[in-house]
């Protein structure tokens, strides 16, 4: 009885073994038709067997790299993974590897290979007690990808320096612009001394708020910088201005008193006559002539008079 007990219990374990030995022979058969390079190591990090997708990816064979530990791999612990690593041997825990650039000729446990760049995962097969048998670790070629980031940086940069050229050409164009506008201002309000102390300024085209205060800027400075008594306003060229205008028009000559001057208006047309009267301004103590020559003949006069003074 005991020994038909003991038949059936080898036979069983046969069985059992059979089966195991089918799964390995699976295994090994799925790990060496993979297209994922796949490196076994033993329990003490020394390498066991790898497949034949790892030999292509890193241009090695099993033999050149017979003698490689990756507990002791200096490029391992020079890119921060070793913590990981040693975790999934010493505590038989999974980990994903971070992508690095690997080279194998750089250590000199191996003879040949190619660098490459790969992300990789290990993972412990582990005892019933606990303990780590082995260590199966995965890499995955990713060198088109980062290839691929790098031209993305590339053009990224190339991208960059067109904006800068681009905004630089722009900010360029823009203070031509400012500057031809400066240009333009002067030549819209040419301030001529036409007689010794008297200035004009004969203003043309269409008045508004804005230019009316660039030209009592301009005015003002002249009529400091000359000295002028008198200061001549001829708007012969302005045939509309808006009743902001008209009053910005009369502050100018009362600034233009304030200086120690006398403003002239001279040729205003009628509809501008019509703005002023319709603000109620007075100009009972400004100097208003038809003409230009009528102001200068006015200014003439009375320089004569005070260059006579009192018999």
């Amino acid at each position: 009885m005991q020994l038909q007990r003991a038949q059936e219990e080898i036979e069983a374990l046969r069985r059992r073994l059979a089966e195991v030995e089918v799964a390995a022979r699976r295994y090994r058969a799925l790990v060496d038709s993979s297209a994922v390079s796949v490196q076994v190591y033993r329990a003490d990090g020394t390498s066991d067997a790898v497949n034949g997708a790892y030999e292509q990816l890193w241009r090695v064979t099993a033999a050149e790299v017979a003698a490689y530990n990756v507990l002791a791999d200096p490029q391992v612990r020079a890119h921060g993974m070793m913590p990981l690593v040693e975790r999934v041997f010493h505590e038989g825990r999974s980990a994903q590897m971070p992508s690095i650039r690997y080279d194998p000729q750089k250590n000199e446990s191996v003879a040949a290979g190619e660098a490459a760049w790969v992300a990789s995962a290990m993972s412990p097969v582990v005892r019933a007690d606990g303990t780590v048998e082995e260590v199966v670790h995965i890499h995955l070629h990713v060198g088109e990808l980062k290839q691929t980031e790098e031209e993305l940086r590339e053009q990224n940069r190339r991208l960059e320096e067109a904006v800068q050229a681009r905004t630089a050409e722009l900010e360029s164009k823009l203070r031509l612009i400012e500057s031809q506008q400066e240009v333009i201002r002067e030549l819209s309000t040419p301030i001529i001394e036409v007689w010794d102390g008297v200035i004009t300024l004969p203003i043309v085209g269409l008045v508004d708020s804005v230019r009316t205060a660039e030209i009592m800027d301009s005015l003002l400075q002249a009529v400091a910088r000359t000295r002028a008594r008198f200061a001549i306003l001829d708007l012969t060229g302005v045939e509309v201005v808006d009743t902001g205008t008209a009053s910005h028009l009369i502050g100018m000559i009362q600034a233009i008193r304030l200086l120690g001057a006398e403003g002239i208006l001279t040729g205003i047309h009628p509809m501008i006559a019509q703005t002023i009267v319709a603000l109620g301004v007075d100009l009972t103590r400004v100097t208003v002539l038809a003409r230009l020559r009528d102001a200068l003949q006015h200014c003439i006069a009375r320089q004569g008079e005070r260059g006579r003074g009192p018999a």
